[in-house]
């Protein structure tokens, strides 16, 4: 398939509901919803992020870095599965009827294509109404991919602002996710790569030192991703974040429970942890 998928009708058509949750076909691959917490620095949650998971046709879960990359030359395709992978996630939270806020991912390319096609205002807000959200409640993640017009991607963002949605600076520190991107767009929230918070730990941290001190000069708020047990947690804690993602303070969760976010208090243990192992 070498054909955008632009329209409600083209989207729909790749939809499916099974076992109580919204799938999407796409070729031979089924793309799923997870919703992660995001935690405040007192282990309160503050928001859910929904991650795409891909199974292949023998339902074999696929890396989702690997197979953007394999369709790196062919953005249709990356348009086509971002595009899904979005309308699933906002149709999968809205059905937890939860109050709490949700980020979701973007790729700077499907940005783009939005602005150009106007999809912005005469599809993505209208379906975000019609499924009982508030744009307020959602934090686009724009993600680190490099782009070749960095001035349209920039001005693409800004109308995303303007519509009322929040802005996030996802895997700050590799690739495109630069601090040139966050001045250029003054983002809601960065969030600062896991790797930022590894060389923390092993004595170098400066890079994630700087990016907390970026935040309070652009007046946004600071998430550290990566905190996979209680020395990152301390550590992420000790480096300003007003936020916390990982799998010490959360793991992703399927809709059948995050069908339930309305009944939690949001309020995990003293150590931040919502999911431990067992």
């Amino acid at each position: 398939m070498d054909k955008i998928l632009r329209t409600r009708d083209d989207i729909e058509n790749h939809l499916l509901e099974e076992e109580g949750q919204y799938v999407a076909v796409y070729q031979d691959l089924v793309l799923k919803s997870t919703f992660q917490p995001i935690v405040k620095s007192d282990g309160v949650i503050y928001a859910y992020e929904a991650l795409m998971r891909i199974y292949n046709s023998d339902g074999l879960l696929l890396n989702n870095g690997d197979l953007i990359n394999y369709y790196r030359g062919h953005p249709v395709h990356l348009i086509n599965i971002d595009r899904l992978a979005r309308v699933i996630h906002l149709r999968n939270f809205s059905r937890s009827q939860s109050s709490t806020k949700l980020f979701i991912n973007m790729m700077p390319v499907t940005i783009l294509f939005c602005e150009d096609e106007g999809l912005v205002d005469s599809i993505f807000l209208p379906r975000i109404y019609e499924l009982g959200l508030n744009p307020a409640q959602i934090y686009v993640e724009i993600l680190e991919h490099h782009t070749d017009d960095d001035e349209a991607l920039t001005k693409a963002i800004r109308h995303l602002k303007q519509a009322g949605l929040n802005i996030v600076i996802d895997d700050f520190g590799v690739e495109g996710s630069s601090e040139r991107r966050a001045r250029h767009v003054y983002p809601n929230i960065i969030k600062a790569d896991a790797s930022l918070l590894v060389d923390y730990l092993q004595g170098n941290p400066e890079p994630l030192l700087k990016v907390s001190t970026l935040c309070r000069e652009l007046n946004a708020k600071f998430i550290i991703e990566g905190v996979e047990n209680l020395k990152g947690y301390h550590a992420a804690i000790s480096a300003g974040a007003d936020y916390l993602q990982g799998y010490y303070v959360g793991f992703p969760r399927g809709i059948n429970v995050a069908n339930q976010l309305t009944a939690e208090s949001g309020q995990t243990d003293n150590k931040g942890n919502i999911d431990q192992p067992n």
